[in-house]
């Protein structure tokens, strides 16, 4: 029997579930293979999505003749979709069997020594190279054992745990109702845990019992995850998929050792070696090499060396060197960060007459002026009438963690601009500087100033030249209207192109890296004026795969910008840049605007290319240049905003 909810039908065949849409006007069929007991309203939400995203990419490359070879990109979007709909492990036992220590080996975290009941539910993820699945865990504890039904539902296996005692493994039949109740056809398997201890019973005297293929295991020892994960993968019948991968993660374990020798024995060419190898292997896995243990040790070995040499270098008689040093000017105080920022400001806006920082309750934390005469009672006059400003504030943009607004008085504006929750910075201009200059000043600064209030110190006090150009926007007119284009971002993998894209379309940043496979498309719709709007569709291109280069040309397609994204700690991925300026230039006909993204300069210790080695490259190239931190958000949303400018500049 066919059913249809919404246009979305499916079908049963005995423990399997087929759904499906059919597109009448391109006679197209999406279809789904699940199981019956999968949450139906996430497949029909993917499946319509499948669609959606489909008919987007290629519907007008539908009504000619079919090259299956232009849809090669869309199986990177199924493969997303099926990291959407992950298998779902749940783990049920009643208390003290040791689920939660289940739990912990699967996904490698420390062993508890004592069992401390748990009244929760755990949700996890154990990520066996790019393929995710997903772990619940629930509380053993009876009180609240009329919550099962529900934690059940949806599994795709259900791992029963008991302590291999005859009472506990009789009493654990309960689950097998629940399971055959809400879940029919899930896989099911029993854990016959702490079978060390005395008159536990076997897995075939439990398998026995309770009917179900039966494994015995230790949860506390970290030896047996191996065989965990094996039974996993078994009983969901994912054997074939997951072992090619399993191998190659144990071959990286294996040089993750040999890399601590080589350490330990000071074997620094072998260390190097291995290295270079764990890192293809991080590839091939989809991991961020680079926020592993063992990066850090090589980095560490390497500053370790430098320091090194530059002692051995200081020790040669002066008399072998002729060159004068100049004396570098350290600033001390959070006080001398913020003065000298805005002293930056104030030079490189000619019509500005002060600046004052203030935190959201209007209390003055820093001010400065030109020093000019008159302008001292000007700012003297705004220190006492700032409540005023504030009020307007708090009742305009109370809501708002950012704004912007210009206020002209007489002869004077005043731009009040806030980037976070920290802090507001008010400027006071002559009526000659334009309020798009105003707009991108005031925002550049007001972002740097709340990193500084946040603790950040390696924050660049001086205004690049990137922002210079912004702010000379047609004369400081700017076109009305809504407005789009496309923007891609590309370079090697795990320079930071998905942490970019995250940092200015959700203002997030996270430690954790995941590469992107294929493509990740992202959208944000900025606000300029009152009448200015425009939206950025943003492609993220993943780098770190070979296979993808023969499909990328298909990504440029339709793209005004292109952000090629370095890494300062990788000398390798600025060298990389050449590749990426000739794959972009040989996949477009039309001329486009490609900027250069020097990221991660938070990372002050590890640093690898200087900022003359970026200008050098963007000079070969006639490129802009920005030098960001997608961690600290320092000039990631200048770095967009530039775009936004450049394009309705050319229209």
């Amino acid at each position: 029997m066919t059913n249809e909810i919404e246009q979305v039908h499916y079908q049963d065949y005995n423990k399997y579930r087929i759904t499906y849409i059919i597109e009448k006007d391109f006679k197209l069929l999406f279809l789904f293979v699940n199981d019956k007991k999968d949450d139906f309203l996430l497949i029909k939400k993917e499946l319509i999505r499948c669609k959606d995203e489909f008919l987007n990419d290629f519907k007008e490359l539908l009504p000619n003749s079919i090259d299956v070879n232009n849809f090669k990109k869309f199986e990177y979007e199924v493969e997303f979709i099926q990291n959407n709909l992950s298998p779902i492990i749940s783990i049920v036992g009643f208390g003290g069997v040791g689920k939660s220590s289940i739990t912990d080996l699967l996904r490698s975290k420390k062993l508890p020594l004592i069992h401390a009941p748990e009244f929760s539910a755990i949700m996890a993820q154990l990520k066996i190279g790019r393929i995710l699945f997903l772990i619940r865990d629930f509380t053993g504890q009876e009180e609240i054992g009329f919550l099962w039904n529900n934690f059940i539902k949806t599994s795709d296996a259900v791992l029963i745990i008991t302590d291999s005692t005859l009472e506990n493994v009789e009493k654990s039949r309960f689950f097998l109702k629940k399971i055959e109740e809400e879940t029919p056809y899930a896989y099911r398997i029993v854990i016959g845990n702490k079978s060390e201890i005395k008159n536990s019973l076997s897995s075939k005297q439990i398998e026995g019992i309770l009917g179900i293929k039966t494994f015995s295991m230790n949860a506390n020892s970290h030896e047996n995850k191996d065989k965990l994960i094996q039974i996993v993968i078994d009983t969901l019948e994912m054997h074939d998929e997951i072992t090619p991968i399993l191998k190659t993660v144990k071959e990286r374990e294996f040089l993750l050792n040999e890399f601590e020798k080589a350490i330990m024995t000071i074997n620094l060419e072998r260390a190097d070696s291995i290295y270079k190898k764990i890192i293809e292997l991080c590839e091939e896995l989809g991991e961020n090499p680079f926020e592993m243990e063992f990066h850090k040790k090589y980095q560490d070995i390497k500053v370790r060396l430098k320091r090194a040499e530059s002692l051995q270098e200081s020790i040669i008689p002066s008399n072998s060197i002729n060159k004068k040093v100049k004396p570098v000017q350290r600033i001390s105080s959070l006080e001398g960060f913020l003065k000298t920022l805005l002293s930056n400001y104030i030079n490189n806006v000619s019509g500005i007459i002060g600046v004052i920082v203030s935190d959201r309750e209007g209390f003055v934390i820093t001010s400065e002026s030109k020093k000019d005469p008159g302008d001292e009672s000007v700012l003297g006059a705004i220190a006492v009438t700032i409540d005023t400003f504030i009020e307007k504030i708090k009742r305009e943009f109370s809501s708002e963690s950012s704004f912007f607004n210009i206020t002209t008085i007489q002869d004077k504006k005043f731009a009040y601009c806030s980037m976070g929750s920290k802090s507001i910075l008010l400027t006071i201009s002559n009526l000659s500087t334009s309020d798009t200059e105003l707009r991108v000043y005031s925002e550049h600064v007001a972002s740097k100033i709340d990193l500084l209030l946040e603790g950040n110190r390696n924050v660049s006090l001086e205004i690049p030249e990137i922002i210079k150009i912004l702010s000379k926007t047609k004369d400081g007119k700017i076109p009305t209207g809504n407005f789009s284009f496309k923007l891609i971002l590309t370079g090697d993998f795990a320079v930071g192109k998905t942490s970019l894209i995250r940092r200015f379309v959700q203002n997030l940043f996270k430690d954790d890296y995941h590469s992107t496979v294929g493509v990740d498309i992202s959208q944000r719709i900025i606000k300029l004026s009152e009448n200015t709007k425009v939206k950025f569709i943003i492609w993220d291109i993943g780098g770190q795969i070979p296979k993808m280069a023969p499909y990328r040309k298909k990504f440029y397609e339709g793209a005004r910008f292109v952000f090629i994204i370095i890494d300062r700690t990788r000398l390798d991925s600025l060298k990389s840049v050449d590749k990426w300026y000739e794959e972009i230039t040989q996949s477009v006909s039309v001329d486009i605007n490609i900027i250069l993204i020097a990221n991660k300069s938070d990372l002050t210790e590890e640093l690898a290319v200087s900022e003359s080695d970026i200008k050098q490259v963007a000079n070969k190239f006639n490129f802009h240049y920005i030098i960001t931190s997608a961690k600290t958000g320092e000039n990631v949303k200048e770095a967009f905003y530039y775009l936004a400018y450049r394009f309705l500049e050319s229209r």
